[in-house]
């Protein structure tokens, strides 16, 4: 059936594919989609696509049949985002997990329902494999000094468009699985194309430092090694040999390169590493076709390589071989082990997440919610707005009902892999998927320790992934019965999908730049304009809080100037609206309660202050802010007369320092226990994340307060 279906198409180019291919190119050169305001134009692009698509499916009369349990589970996990959102913590940030989950989804059924070839196959990893070399690239010529891109090489490690080098390190191992398994299939000149490729690829993902990405090569290697077909499994290998190789006798020249920011050094070592890659792969081919056949099993070579990477261990470990790499490299290896920094706080943050899940267990706090919650639970003052680990931020946000969901997803796609891979017999297609399966496998297994699902362009990878191992399962290796019911659906229903989500994110994008011209014009003093911007702003995306609290500030500073109720009233309702859509936003708190002290609402002022202490307990300013507020507040009723008020402000003063007093000794405590035997942690961090400090001013309120208090005995 499989043979088939290729002849038939073999001749043709499936547009669709082609064209989806396309737009994901480009989607990592844009700050890795991490960001709303790109994140918004790739929504808008994607789902006009999709609409187009779903438009074309409905005139052709097709129908959505479910037949993998992937695509439940993943319909289940759009659903349960949309369930949650009224229950959210945080309606903005929550909207846009909706948006970024609705998007990939749309994605993930026009891979499904338009993937028919193997062919459609090689075009969506061709178009990885291109994106994985181009994104190398980029961080390689911002390692070597060549140009500049922002982000793009920090503190001696490649983090290329992604910005961030964990991130980058997995999309690039990933990579490397697809382009095995396009190897494992090719005999020809594109072999030669994607092993150079490779190189360039594995030059970044090794210089991207990432020490999870490294752990994930040799792991999901092998199981790639152990269940590639045989003549696959020898292209592949002389190919990894000779990057291997290629890399081992650049590698030096290539650090050199970075550390003296000589482009001409860099460049020429990567261009030898390509050269000595195919000139490897030529020499290893023509000496097998001229050796007498000889039948070596798979088993044969699979034990070869396993005590191969024993021993390569034994070296690492005993350090004989890592004397050889570059000093950064070797570092970064040894740093391998429970006793670092990244370790530690990493499990301080899924403690930390744990104690939220443990508040919030069943449908959780919605999109963003670690977030927006995490200051309230931290163990001391780090600052991350990502749990760093997908399974652990997924059952904060949708709590124990979504971590269900996504983990029968995981399940089905490991299920679903399995069946393709005992049921297809094509080894080309075999091998195909094999890689396929591998890259999805790396891309889940280091989300799990990082935040990598949080860059859309990295989320669009695994999404690509999943349709095409739903798309091959439905076609070619699908063994549920023809009479079994299955859930069918009209393609009218993602299409509508596509509409509203084009309209969605359209909104929030112009009110992202109205925004965006509000703070120019402030910058510009043009404060009437200012307001204009801004209403039309929270207008656009009604759940952003910042929007109405800038809205409510700019209307307060103008209405006072112009003395006008009618402004100030508006301000008062757009900082309460602001508060109530987020209360636990640091800067909208802060900002409020100097507001409400300034017209004189002693009451809600420190209300708010209360809730600043609740839920930012280890944020410095807070306690400055305290002091100072309850200071002034007292002195403010002294003034008056009112000398029991008075007392009580400065009492409260005194016990805010007594707090501060309290929580650092307990502060102490933690940091003892918990970096104990740490010894890669900077001495400054400890300073600033273990301990509360107070400024000059917050010691001599203090003092002063006390000395108030003497005074009225």
């Amino acid at each position: 059936m499989l043979d088939k279906v290729v002849k038939k198409n073999i001749n043709s180019i499936n547009l669709t594919i082609l064209f989806f291919s396309v737009i994901i190119l480009f989607f990592p050169f844009f700050r890795g989609l991490y960001f709303e305001r790109e994140f918004y134009v790739a929504s808008m692009i994607m789902s006009v696509m999709a609409a187009i698509v779903f438009f074309r499916n409905i005139k052709n009369k097709e129908k959505i049949k479910f037949y993998s349990p992937i695509e439940y589970f993943a319909t289940a996990f759009v659903l349960i985002y949309l369930f949650t959102f009224p229950f959210s913590v945080n309606e903005h940030l929550a909207s846009f997990e909706i948006i970024k989950n609705l998007t990939y989804f749309i994605f993930f059924i026009v891979i499904v329902y338009n993937l028919k070839t193997d062919k459609d196959i090689s075009l969506i990893n061709w178009s990885l494999i291109l994106i994985g070399t181009i994104a190398s690239i980029i961080g390689l010529g911002s390692a070597f000094g060549t140009f500049s891109y922002k982000g793009a090489f920090v503190d001696g490690m490649i983090n290329s468009t992604f910005q961030y080098h964990n991130t980058f390190g997995a999309y690039m191992l990933a990579v490397l699985f697809l382009a095995m398994g396009e190897i494992a299939g090719e005999d020809n000149l594109k072999k030669y194309l994607l092993s150079g490729f490779s190189y360039v690829v594995f030059s970044g993902f090794i210089l991207s430092y990432s020490r999870g990405a490294w752990i994930l090569l040799p792991v999901v290697g092998i199981i790639a090694f152990i269940l590639l077909k045989t003549d696959g499994l020898k292209r592949v290998l002389i190919s990894f040999i000779a990057i291997i190789f290629s890399f081992s006798m650049t590698i030096s020249h290539i650090y050199q390169g970075i550390k003296e920011q000589n482009s001409f050094i860099g460049w020429l070592s990567i261009v030898i590493g390509i050269a000595i890659t195919a000139m490897v792969i030529f020499l290893l081919d023509k000496l097998l076709n001229k050796l007498p056949k000889i039948n070596i099993k798979k088993r044969t070579i699979i034990i070869v390589l396993l005590i191969s990477l024993v021993i390569i261990l034994i070296l690492f470990v005993n350090g004989l071989l890592i004397k050889y790499l570059p000093h950064s490299i070797a570092e970064r290896i040894k740093g391998i082990n429970l006793k670092t920094f990244t370790v530690v706080e990493r499990g301080v943050f899924y403690k930390d997440a744990l104690k939220i899940i443990k508040d919030y267990p069943i449908i959780g706090v919605g999109g963003g919610g670690w977030q927006t919650l995490y200051s309230m639970y931290k163990t001391y003052d780090y600052t991350t707005t990502q749990a760093h680990n997908y399974i652990i931020q997924t059952w904060i946000e949708i709590g124990t009902l979504g971590l269900i969901i996504l983990i029968g997803l995981y399940l089905s796609t490991l299920w679903s892999s399995y069946r393709i891979i005992k049921s297809i017999n094509n080894d080309k297609l075999f091998n195909k998927m094999l890689g396929v399966i591998c890259a999805t496998l790396v891309l889940i297994l280091h989300s799990t320790i990082d935040f990598d699902m949080a860059l859309g362009a990295y989320a669009f990878f695994v999404w690509a992934m999943l349709g095409t191992i739903v798309a091959v399962e439905k076609r070619y290796v699908n063994k549920y019965s023809k009479t079994a019911k299955r859930l069918t659906i009209s393609f009218i229903v993602p299409m509508l999908l596509s509409i509203v989500l084009l309209f969605t994110s359209g909104m929030f994008h112009l009110g992202y730049v109205n925004a965006m011209k509000a703070v120019e014009s402030v910058k510009n003093k043009d404060y009437v304009k200012a307001q204009k911007y801004f209403e039309r702003a929270a207008r656009q995306n009604p759940f952003r809080a910042n929007y109405k609290f800038d809205l409510g500030t700019i209307q307060y500073n103008i209405g006072i100037k112009l003395k006008s109720k009618e402004l100030i009233e508006k301000s008062k309702q757009n900082i309460e609206n602001a508060i109530r859509l987020n209360e636990r936003d640091f800067r909208i708190l802060a900002n409020s309660i100097a507001i409400y002290l300034r017209r004189g609402d002693i009451d809600k002022g420190e209300k708010l202050l209360q809730k600043l202490q609740k839920y930012h307990p280890l944020n410095d300013h807070t306690y400055i802010s305290s002091i100072e507020i309850y200071y002034n507040i007292g002195h403010h009723y002294l003034k008056k007369g009112n000398i029991d008020k008075a007392k009580d402000y400065f009492k409260k003063v005194i016990s805010i320092n007594e707090e501060v007093i309290q929580k650092n000794q307990e502060l102490e405590k933690i940091q003892k226990e918990l970096l104990k035997d740490i010894n890669d942690i900077p001495s400054s961090y400890v300073e600033e994340r273990f301990k509360i400090n107070l400024d000059q001013k917050s010691i001599q309120l203090v003092n002063s307060a006390k000395d108030v208090l003497n005074k009225l005995k």
